[in-house]
């Protein structure tokens, strides 16, 4: 959709505190997906499938397996310096796995700074998929029926 302004923030505004007592599963990706949507503008039915079948639960299974916490340290983006959270700079975390780069550019305004709070974390993600593709729709690594690929 054209006329989005996410609300970015400055990369040095990113907070690296971890998530405590959020349950692992698909229901509490769910759960957190649909308020994202809700700040996003995206509709809901991106939680559990568009027409194709393309869904942000498919999407955040695939990066993170439903772990909110989950950083990827071995990847071409796991560089920079070492932040609170043990992890290099420009690592992949949370749910939907951005790196601080697009979690700033695409940040929606009233979301957390914080890049592991689930639905600041999902909303940056949906704002990068609404500037990139234009919908869920185009998103191979959402849709269950094509190969998982990066997104």
């Amino acid at each position: 959709m054209d006329g989005r302004h996410p609300g970015a923030i400055a990369k040095t505004s990113v907070r690296f505190s971890k998530n405590s007592g959020v349950t692992i599963g698909e229901a509490t990706a769910g759960a957190f997906a649909e308020p994202a949507c809700d700040l996003t503008g995206a509709p809901r039915s991106w939680v559990t499938g568009v027409g194709n079948g393309a869904n942000l639960l498919t999407l955040v299974l695939r990066e993170s397996s439903y772990e909110p916490n989950a950083v990827n340290q071995a990847d071409v983006n796991a560089t920079g310096p070492v932040q609170s959270d043990g992890a290099r700079l420009n690592c992949s975390r949370g749910y939907a796995q951005v790196i601080p780069g697009t979690f700033t550019e695409n940040h929606q305004a009233g979301a957390s700074d914080r890049i592991y709070d689930p639905v600041a974390n999902i909303a940056a993600a949906i704002n990068y998929i609404w500037r990139r593709y234009g919908d869920i729709s185009r998103v191979q690594q959402a849709n269950p029926h094509r190969d998982p690929a990066p997104y």
